[in-house]
């Protein structure tokens, strides 16, 4: 039985990205979009290594490790350029998390659109996520606000 390939976004899907860049901006949410991306990019090239020890989001561990019995699963990740550590700490996140089940299964790319699958769990449009010609689900929005209505829906 061949399985339904199913991408899923690391930061902001399974790490908790916004909870590490908040220890150094508590107040990052009131900054306008425009801003707020040049703080992230200010940390995160003050703090290189910050993608190596992100915390997982609730349930989202659990989860991949359930859906893997059901679809073949990728990380699809988008690196921060200007970080080339991100590249190496994204790698060192799922191999700690998920061990064997994440050998060979990184794509680090920033043209999310040019991977086909059936699904891709993302937490924005961005990086071609919103051009993506399979199944989008988005992370986070009202339709999918956690894992546990992300499982409901791949899983029904």
């Amino acid at each position: 039985m061949n399985k339904k390939i199913l991408f899923c976004d690391l930061d902001g899907v399974l790490a908790d990205f916004d909870g590490a860049i908040r220890k150094y901006h508590p107040n990052l949410d009131l900054y306008p979009e425009d801003e707020r991306g040049d703080l992230v990019d200010e940390v995160c090239e003050a703090n290189p290594t910050i993608f190596h020890d992100l915390e997982p989001l609730p349930d989202a561990i659990t989860a991949i490790k359930l859906l893997v019995n059901h679809f073949d699963v990728y990380f699809l990740s988008t690196p921060m350029w200007n970080v080339p550590e991100s590249f190496t700490g994204k790698r060192l996140w799922i191999e700690k998390h998920f061990g064997h089940l994440a050998t060979k299964k990184l794509i680090l790319t920033h043209r999310k659109d040019l991977n086909h699958g059936a699904y891709l769990i993302d937490d924005r449009l961005k990086n071609g996520a919103g051009e993506f010609t399979g199944v989008h689900i988005h992370f986070g929005t009202s339709k999918f606000p956690n894992w546990s209505s992300v499982l409901k829906h791949l899983l029904s």
